[in-house]
């Protein structure tokens, strides 16, 4: 019984002692894996290596040395920066990515990717890649990828230069052309403005209503318009010689507001025959008699013949003599 109680205790030590340094060197285990996302690519395509690596924590380790190309026919486009990925049980991954491509045709076989931790050196599987060539239609004659564009037409190269500093000259004349109308007749308009406020309102009147009894509307049948043009020269005489707003005043307004004027209460009814009659003509279509179109005229004479403004009397001579002293 002793000797199988000694036994047992040796057989449980021996074990326990197996147990702890297989956990050990499991916790202690080192993976390093090659993969790629596609073996087979067509000539001119892309694909990816990935390469990872699994260690605990607090080692160093010395990732693969890649050049510009893994084999020959195989090149390196880019390799991505380590990406390290945090597993738990103080065990790191480390993530790498290398994007290749071909541009021959053929079975590749990629040598293992090697990493360095202290002086040990663990290596990848192998892999192996195949490129497809493009497919060639030979029932075909040989032709170019893409034609010959014929250059676009640009109307300019083929203009000479003299025309084009012709154009330019006459857009300066034109423009000077411009100039010059634009501004003499803002000078016109101006010295025709300054001209009109040296004419009195009473003169301009008169000539007003002259120039509409030498037109005889009314008797070409255009009462109408006759009286249109009656009202607004009464109007415009208003506006400016007793500085009424008439133009935007209705008749009623303007006979009232003139009543009160004692420069205009002798014509007063006169004016109000005219506005009426007027308004008739033009809003009643009414058609008036030719004795009514000639009153209505002798009435817009006599109203502002009436309303005209008093003259200064000059001084006389005698007055600006300074009389002289008497010794």
């Amino acid at each position: 019984m002793k000797i199988q109680s000694i036994l047992l205790r040796v057989f449980g030590g021996c074990l326990l002692v197996s147990m702890s340094t297989a956990m050990a060197l499991a916790q202690n285990q080192i993976v390093v894996r090659a993969q790629m996302d596609s073996a087979a690519i067509m000539m001119g395509d892309q694909t990816t290596v990935r390469l990872e690596i699994s260690q605990d924590k607090g080692k160093f380790v010395r990732l693969p040395i890649i050049q510009d190309t893994l084999v020959a026919g195989v090149e390196v486009l880019k390799i991505s920066k380590p990406d390290t990925i945090d597993l738990k049980n103080n065990r790191i991954q480390i993530n790498n990515e290398v994007l290749i491509t071909s541009f021959d045709s053929g079975l590749y076989y990629l040598p293992p990717f090697k990493y360095v931790i202290d002086d040990d050196t663990f290596a990848t599987q192998s892999l192996s890649l195949k490129v497809v060539p493009m497919p060639v239609d030979t029932t075909h004659a040989e032709y170019d990828i893409k034609t010959v564009d014929a250059p676009p037409f640009v109307l300019w190269d083929y203009v000479p230069a003299w025309v084009i500093y012709l154009l330019i000259a006459l857009l300066v004349i034109a423009a000077g052309i411009y100039a010059y109308w634009r501004w003499g007749r803002k000078e016109k308009v101006s010295e025709a403005a300054t001209e009109e406020q040296t004419i009195p309102p009473y003169e301009r009147a008169i000539q007003a209503l002259h120039e509409l009894k030498d037109s005889k509307l009314w008797q070409q049948g255009q009462e109408k318009a006759y009286y249109t043009t009656l009202t607004e020269i009464l109007r415009v005489y208003i506006d400016q010689r007793f500085h009424i707003n008439a133009m935007e005043m209705t008749s009623t307004q303007i006979i009232e507001t003139l009543r009160r004027n004692e420069e205009t209460k002798a014509v007063n009814q006169q004016l109000r025959s005219i506005l009426e009659m007027a308004d008739f003509v033009k809003f009643a279509k009414m058609r008036p008699l030719p004795d009514d179109n000639e009153q209505v005229m002798r009435y817009a004479e006599t109203f502002v013949e009436e309303t005209k403004p008093e003259e200064k009397a000059p001084e006389s001579a005698a007055e600006n003599v300074t009389p002289e002293k008497t010794e």
